[in-house]
């Protein structure tokens, strides 16, 4: 379990608790920090319990961080943190950021066109059904173990955010990526004072589906953070000022090393162009040969005028016009065809259809007795997935917005990316992918990585993929895996991710 930082530890008091408003009234002892620049004053409460909740031999450490939002109001944040079991003393952190995974939504303005957005949890969905190191069980009610979880070499942390996904609660959501994006970054320094130990190791972002924004730009804002706050040091440093004790006031710097986006959505002008590539290729196509002779002119005029969205913005005339024009192939696969988007091998008739462990893990963290041992509010719902920040997204332009500018930001900084996809997606289709990597970056290496022909990778002595590679930037393909990577094929996932994480994919 990860040990609080009583260092910094100040006896709650009436001056400290106006320092740090409550959103929710707590029952149980909280710890409360302040003292160091660049962090805002907060106080952490721990879950009393979670071994009660994860069926595993690392339960890990949960619990609120609530502070100051830094918009005049103030938040809740909850996280769950698991222990590496090899070595948490040396091995890294991985932070992870699920997307929204879910079917057209008719509550969504302009969900005519949906594959992935902001405000799923993390806590419940990326944990409990894919990467923790328990899931939920097939049939739901309990958590099992699963030895695949991506703790076996490294410590995990998951985060509910923003405000008003999962149990995290707030006076405001943020107004969109950026503003989201810093707020992360706070809640980090937050959680890296608390926990210091995790402070100097390697840090790494991983996500999928809207990981494709959420993931590179919160490590673009991570690096610009690092760089004023190495500006302000180097200052007070060249001031000579005596009064400043350095362990005191300095704040945790974040050790960000890599990100690593799966099945995520980056530019959607250019992976638009694999979905006629993913239905019409093959022996075993989704289309029969008149259908792709049908739709090859419209998969055509995509390719020449969906990038009007990037040109006259995500809220413009022109590209929601686009947009709705160009989802006809996957509205096809979806609902004349019944295909699950996230796997088009599978049938899917409903939402509910597509993947019952969701409702399940909505239902297991809205059970009081689990609230109970994680220390949540009786009264507080569990949100697997928050309408408002999707429809927040949506009002200001942030739902598809294009984010390879802060992958190639990320790359031109040497900082190490991994893309990796399952072959058997519709949204985030592999030929999207592919795409984009080859054609749709711009980095001192894109003309290299273009050239690099696709080998396989593997698992024992079995072919789990293909993959290249060239300096920073990492492409891997998984194969019979969906969307959810780690859910569908998670062992293959964890090796990706271990050999990836050690400078290597594993070869015969």
């Amino acid at each position: 379990m990860l040990s609080i930082h009583l260092s910094a530890f100040i006896a709650l008091g009436t001056s400290a608790n106006a320092a740090v408003p409550q959103v929710t009234p707590r029952s149980h002892l909280q710890t409360t920090f302040s003292g160091l620049s660049d962090v805002e004053p907060f106080s952490l409460q721990l879950s009393p319990d979670t071994a009660k909740v994860c069926n595993s031999t690392t339960p890990g450490t949960s619990g609120f961080i609530t502070s100051d939002d830094g918009q005049g109001g103030n938040n809740s944040i909850f996280f769950w943190a698991f222990e590496s079991k090899h070595d948490p003393k040396t091995d890294p952190v991985i932070l992870w950021m699920s997307g929204y995974e879910s079917p057209d939504s008719p509550n969504v303005p302009s969900a005519n066109l949906n594959s992935s957005g902001p405000g799923a949890s993390s806590v419940g969905f990326g944990n409990l059904m894919e990467l923790g190191p328990c899931r939920i069980a097939s049939e739901g009610g309990y958590t099992v173990d699963n030895e695949f979880g991506w703790n076996a070499n490294a410590t995990v942390l998951f985060v509910d955010q923003p405000v008003g996904v999962g149990y995290s609660r707030g006076q405001r959501i943020p107004a969109g990526i950026r503003d989201s994006s810093m707020a992360m970054v706070r809640f980090l320094r937050q959680f890296m004072t608390a926990f210091p130990e995790l402070a100097d190791l390697d840090f790494y972002i991983a996500g999928e589906s809207y990981g494709g924004s959420w993931v590179p730009a919160l490590a673009s804002t991570i690096l610009k953070s690092e760089s004023v706050s190495n500006e302000r040091e180097s200052l007070i440093v060249q001031e000579d000022r005596p009064n400043l004790s350095p362990n005191s006031s300095r704040a945790p710097k974040i050790n960000l090393k890599g990100i690593m986006i799966g099945n995520g959505l980056v530019r959607r002008s250019v992976q638009n162009m694999g979905f006629f590539e993913t239905v019409c290729s093959g022996p075993d196509s989704l289309f029969n040969s008149s259908q792709c002779l049908e739709w090859a002119p419209r998969a055509m005029w995509c390719e020449d005028n969906l990038a009007v969205c990037e040109v006259d913005g995500m809220k413009s005339s022109t590209c929601k016009e686009a947009e709705s024009k160009c989802s006809g192939i996957s509205k096809v696969v979806t609902e004349d065809m019944h295909r699950n988007p996230y796997d088009f091998r599978r049938e899917c008739h409903d939402q509910d259809s597509c993947y019952s462990e969701m409702r399940y893990v909505e239902e297991y963290l809205n059970r009081s007795d689990v609230k109970t041992a994680l220390g949540v509010p009786e009264n507080q719902a569990f949100v697997g997935i928050s309408l408002d920040v999707l429809k927040q997204w949506e009002k200001v332009g942030d739902l598809w917005r294009a984010s390879d500018e802060y992958v190639n930001h990320l790359l031109q900084s040497g900082i190490r990316v991994l893309i990796y996809v399952g072959d058997q997606d519709l949204y985030c289709n592999a030929p999207g992918m592919r795409l984009l990597v080859d054609r749709g970056l711009s980095w001192h290496g894109q003309p290299i990585i273009r050239l690099r022909e696709l080998v396989p990778w593997y698992l024992g002595t079995k072919s789990a993929g293909l993959w290249k590679s060239y300096e920073p930037l990492t492409y891997a393909e998984v194969a019979g895996a969906g969307h959810l990577v780690p859910f569908d094929k998670p062992e293959e996932a964890l090796t990706l991710i271990n050999s990836w994480i050690h400078g290597r994919l594993p070869a015969l």
